[in-house]
This record gives C-alpha cells, structure tokens and sequence, in this order.
C-alpha cells in the first residue's frame, strides 16, 4: 500500500514538473517572438531590482551604459574561459560581436514579460526539488531513479545560469540553441523517471524499436536547425527588412530545415505502419499522434514562410516540435525498457 502511495504521489508531481517545463519551453517562445529576450538587461534582478520597475524615471539617466558596462565585464570573464578551452571563435563572438554591445531602452511591458518568464522558472525550481525529493523513495527499487532526480536539480540550476549567459550575450544564437537543447535534456529525464517509476506492461517489438530511435536521432539535428532560423528571424526583426522580404533573407538552414522535414513525416509513418500491425492500442495511439503532430509543424512552418512570419505561429510551430521529440523519445524508451 504504501509503495503504491509513493508512487502515485511521485507520479503526480513528476508529471506536473513535465507539463511546467513544456510550459515554460512555451512561455520562453512566446518572450522571444515579443522581442522581451533582452526586457531585463541583468539577471537575477531585473535593472538592479528583484521588481522591474514602472517608469523610467527609476532609473538612472545613464542606466543603459551602467548595464552594458555590467554585461561586458561578465563578457570577458567568460570569453576568457571559452578561449582557455580552446574555443576562439566562440570566444571572439562574445567580446566582439555587434550585437553583443546593443542596449536596449527601458520597456516596461517587455520587462514584465520577461520577469514572469522568470517567476516561471522559479516555480518549476520548486517543483524539480520535490521531483527529486519524492525520488528517493525508490532508491531501493533503483539507484538510478532518485540520481536522475539529482541531476534534473542540478542541470535546472546550470540552466538557470545559462539564462544569465543569454542575456548577457544579447541573446546570441549558439547560448539560445544551447539553452534550448538543455530544456530538452530535463524534458527527457523528466520521461524516463516516468516510464521507469510506473513499471509500464510486457512488450517487445525489435523493429519498432530500432526505427523509433533512429527518427528520434535524426530528429536531433531538425531541432537545432530550426533554432539557428529562429536567431536568424531574431537577426530580421531588428533589421531594417519588411516583414514581406523575410523569406527572402533567411539562411541555407531555414531550406534545409524545410526539406528535413519530409524525412521526418517519412519516418514517423513508417513507424505508425509497424504500430499497426502490432495491435497494441496505445502504440498506435502514440504513433498516430507522431503523425499528426509532424503534419502539423510541416503546415505551421508553411504558413510561417507564406504569411510573412506571423508572430503567434512561432510558438505554435516550437510547441509542435517539442511534442514530437517528447513523444518519440517516450515511445523509444518503452520499446527498450519493456521486457
């Protein structure tokens, strides 16, 4: 009884942790398409302050210097460390990129944007410590459930750090793929302590297995693709192009993104071919939401190039994308897990 207790109650905040940082990932988007990224120019605080302030009369008359000056030195520390491990380039980017030395005025709308992006990843801070606090109780069941418990925590404290990174850099590309792909990592690990902790039935299907985790591989590059097009819309809307001219403008990886896509319908097909013969009713369930949901980023990517990038798409076609990594690599895990 009790051992059914723990894990209903672990079960529930592992599943609420899972749906806040999907939420986040979500939110997060939504402060890029904004052009809120930067709402805050410091971090933790946000202008010197844990409240945003109001007005710009808080501030000082030279507050932007005051946060530039504050950014660059932070800057150079980490170039220093970069160039140290033998990333140059890396480097150089960080210390001497235009972009990089941008202050933005003081918005008090985009602020507060930012601020409750921030609040929001606060609260999921509490709910990874009572994910890995409830982990504990199946130590005895597997070491490695209440490990993974540990380094979600840790990974969602580094990946607060590479926040801080994000905005100190001026939200240049490699930090925001980076930070992106780290989501990604405490969204898998998230799954796993899932599929593990509820000891999910008998099943075994070889095949299925191997083509589920090869889509899930090669989806990889796919999602870092479509970060690199997200900073290069990012680059755009700061420019002086029209919306209208933005297909036009765009970089070779948006049209490799655009092609790798067809790979990824072809893939997720194939495996809702095999699910079907299988019989077994929530792999075919699972598979035809793979479906669906690639159907649905390919038709929301369209109409992001159609429609000159609509701002309310963009989010739209992330959340897509984030489901479909979800969900295959859940599907992937209990086609290995399974006995």
């Amino acid at each position: 009884m009790r051992k059914l207790v723990n894990q209903k109650n672990f079960l529930r905040i592992n599943a609420i942790t899972l749906g806040s940082v999907l939420v986040l990932i979500l939110v997060g988007s939504i402060v890029r398409v904004m052009g809120a990224g930067m709402g805050c120019p410091d971090w933790p605080k946000c202008f010197g302050s844990y409240i945003p302030p109001t007005t710009s009369e808080a501030l000082p008359d030279n507050y932007q210097d005051i946060f530039r000056e504050q950014r660059i030195s932070k800057n150079e520390r980490l170039a220093g460390v970069f160039s140290k491990l033998g990333y140059e380039s890396l480097s150089t980017r960080i210390t001497e990129s235009p972009t990089v030395l941008v202050e933005q005025e003081f918005d008090v709308v985009k602020a507060w944007i930012e601020y409750i992006n921030r609040l929001v990843g606060v609260i999921i801070g509490f709910l990874v410590f009572l994910n890995m606090i409830f982990s504990f109780s199946f130590r005895k069941k597997s070491i490695w459930i209440p490990f993974m418990g540990v380094m979600i925590f840790v990974l969602t404290g580094f990946q607060g750090w590479v926040g801080s990174l994000v905005v100190s850099t001026n939200l240049l590309h490699g930090f925001i793929t980076f930070h992106m792909l780290l989501a990604l990592v405490i969204v898998a690990m998230l799954i796993w302590m899932n599929v593990v902790v509820k000891e999910l039935g008998i099943f075994r299907h070889s095949p299925l297995f191997w083509i589920s985790l090869i889509t899930t591989v090669l989806f990889i590059p796919q999602l870092i693709l479509g970060t690199e097009v997200r900073g290069t819309i990012d680059d755009l809307l700061i420019s002086t192009i029209g919306r209208s001219d933005w297909s036009e403008s765009l970089s070779t990886s948006f049209y490799i993104h655009r092609s790798y896509s067809w790979l990824m319908l072809i893939g997720v097909v194939v495996l809702f071919y095999y699910a079907k013969r299988t019989k077994e009713s929530w792999l075919v369930s699972a598979s035809m939401y793979l479906v669906i949901l690639v159907f649905l980023a390919m038709v929301a990517g369209i109409a992001m190039a159609q429609f000159s990038f609509p701002f309310w798409l963009q989010p739209l076609h992330l959340i897509f994308a984030v489901g479909i990594f979800s969900l295959l690599f859940y599907l992937t895990l209990r086609l290995k897990l399974e006995k």
